[in-house]
This record gives C-alpha cells, structure tokens and sequence, in this order.
C-alpha cells in the first residue's frame, strides 16, 4: 500500500414509439418553454385496438407533454422500461398477455414501479374492476370513455406521480446542502463496484471532513454552523465535473465518486474542492467565519483487488484521519493494494 500526505431519444405528442409513425401536432411555445424547464410528463398507452390511439392523442393533448403508443404487450413493456413514463393507459384484454399481467410485470420492477397504471376496460363487472385494481392498477377508465372523465383521471394521476417523484427525491437530497445523501452515495459506489467487475476502470472515493467544525458550532452558534455547512455543499456543487459525484456523508463530512480517474488526477480535483472550501467566508458581525476541509482518497486500480465498497470507505476514512493528524487542511492519498 502507497500513501503519502500532501498540503495544502424524445418522442413529442402523438408521435409512436413502436414505429407506426404519425405525424405530432404542433406544440405552442408555451409547452416549449416547459419542457425546457420541467421533466417531459409522459403517458403511454398499450392497446391492440388501433382505433383507440388517435382518440387518446386527440383527447389527452395538452392534458400530458408527449404520448407513446403499443399496439401489443410485449412492445408495451418494452417501451416502458425504456421510458418509464409517468401514466400508462393499459388495456385489459389483450392477446398474448392481458393487461393484469402486464401490470404485475410492471409493479415487480423497480424501474417501472412509479408508473400509474390506469386501466382501459370495456367490463362492468365489479369483480373485474376489482381484479384490477388489486393487481397493481392506480385506477380505471371506462370503455367507450368519457373524454371529461379521461381527462380528470389523468391529471389526477399525474399529480400523485408528481407526489411520488418530489417524496422520492426529498428523501435522496440532503435538506440543509442540497446535495445528494448517504444513500445515494453507497448506491452509486455499489454501481461503479459492480460495473468495474464487469469492465475494470480506475476510480477514487474521496471523504472529506470540514477542519474545527464543532468549533465553529460552539463558539458562534449552531445557525452559523449550518451556514457552513450550506456554502461548504454549494460550492463543492459548483465545483464537481461530471464524471464526479458530491454528496454529504453525514455531520461535517462530504464524499466523492471520481470515475475513471488515476491517482494523480483524483489529487488533482479533491484539491480543487479544498482550495474552494478555503475561500468560504460567513459574515459574522463586523468579522467573518472561515473554514478548512481535510480528505483522505482511495485509489482502486482497474485490476480486482478483492476490496469491496465498504473497506474502500474504510481505506479513504483511515487516510482522512492521517491527514488531520498532520495538520488538517490538506489530503492524503492511497493506492489500494493490487
């Protein structure tokens, strides 16, 4: 082991994903502007009657930004694991796979599971009704529909996607520095792990630590304290490039993904990060409250080493430690064993 411590694809409305064609209908600037801005609310529909497809894009435009269609289960689940949208109008009766079917296939996997499954049923019989939504089915319009009644459905169900995706991303989102959490983390840690198993690349974990921290809290009060923490999260956000991911670790801690970096470029950006950190400066009065950060890196080689995720942290937090032990406001650095 080598350490050393160093200082200081789109488809608009009506267009069909399953090759049909179609020509979309023109959209207004105003729905421009929103899809710049807000994520492109998607609902596809998967019915073998031909028929019902242009009457859904007639009907739901406006309603939703863009529209897939299926004419077969198969196609249909494919298109929704590709594009996970947000609503899917899902036909009951259908050959080679019903609709019931289908649904389950949908809720079982993660990738699908947000999506709200409307059903499209000409059946009056309650226990039908039922069936369906007990098989994972968000609610249920009526064949030949009511196109007010359509309607209603489906912005009801996009706002309980909407729900579903603002509880989903607040509790992947750290409240005070708007960084991504612990969890979102360990989850991408565990991805880069598993797809290096696959196809070896160099990485480095990074665990940074802000210096004096419970010194700050102490002496200037706990909301300053958080102000720190606050411009510490902005500007490590500010400062990470795309192949890196910032997240807080917990406390005063932060964590950093580098993909595909070697040792000498992982210095390089967590260097970036420190010397960033260093220029931080919270009003106080007539003075200012300044603050260090110091970090320890794990290096892991494209070669299996046999370590895992959980001893990388262990390797990066060691290496955090002889960094403070050093004097604090720099970073050590470790290669982790071939």
């Amino acid at each position: 082991m080598i350490s050393r411590a160093l200082p200081m694809k789109q488809f608009s409305v009506g267009e069909r994903a399953d090759g049909y064609g179609g020509e979309p209908p023109e959209m207004s600037s105003l729905s421009r502007k929103k899809q710049d801005v807000d994520p492109v609310e998607t609902l596809l529909i998967v019915d073998d009657d031909p028929m019902i497809h242009p009457l859904i894009d007639l009907h739901l435009e406006g309603v939703v930004d863009r529209i897939l269609h299926a004419e077969s289960a198969p196609v249909g689940l494919k298109i929704a694991k590709e594009s996970r949208p947000d609503i899917i109008l899902l036909d009951i009766d259908m050959p080679q796979m019903d609709g019931y079917a289908v649904c389950r296939e949908l809720k079982g996997d993660e990738e699908t599971r947000d999506s709200q499954i409307l059903f499209l049923t000409a059946e009056s019989e309650e226990h039908l009704i039922a069936r369906a939504l007990d098989s994972g089915g968000a609610d249920y319009v009526s064949k030949p529909f009511n196109v007010i009644v359509l309607q209603a459905r489906v912005r009801s169900a996009l706002r309980t996607k909407r729900l579903i995706d603002l509880l989903k991303k607040e509790a992947r989102i750290d409240g005070l520095t708007g960084l991504p959490n612990r969890r979102v983390f360990e989850q991408a840690l565990a991805q880069q792990w598993s797809e290096c198993r696959r196809q070896p690349e160099t990485f480095a974990v990074a665990i940074l630590d802000l210096d004096h921290f419970k010194a700050i809290n102490d002496g200037f009060g706990h909301g300053i304290g958080d102000e720190v923490l606050r411009r510490a999260g902005k500007t490590m956000h500010a400062c990470q490039r795309s192949y890196e991911t910032v997240c807080r670790f917990g406390g005063e801690e932060f964590a950093m993904l580098l993909r595909g970096v070697d040792e000498a470029g992982a210095v390089r950006a967590v260097e970036r990060i420190l010397e960033a950190i260093r220029e931080i400066e919270v009003p106080v009065g007539d003075s200012v409250v300044g603050v260090t950060a110091s970090a320890g890196i794990a290096n892991m080689p494209a070669t299996d080493t046999g370590v895992g995720t959980a001893r990388l942290l262990e390797i990066a937090d060691t290496a955090l430690y002889g960094a403070k032990a050093s004097g604090r406001d720099q970073l050590a650095s470790v290669v982790v064993d071939e």
